[in-house]
């Protein structure tokens, strides 16, 4: 399990998260989504993704 720094947002809102215990991230069809067991945790589209950085390796 990996932890991941999402900044993700537009023009009028942006958000910085910290998710712990990622098991896996899929970039399919222009969405981000991050999951966590079978469990769907965070689901963005790419377009508005500004950074994904693995904390730890």
């Amino acid at each position: 399990m990996a932890t991941y720094r999402m900044v993700y947002g537009d023009d009028e809102q942006v958000v910085r998260e910290t998710f712990e215990n990622v098991d896996d991230v899929q970039r399919e069809d222009g969405w981000v989504v991050l999951f966590r067991g079978s469990d769907a945790i965070l689901r963005v589209q790419e377009i508005h993704v500004q950074s994904l950085e693995q904390l730890d390796a």
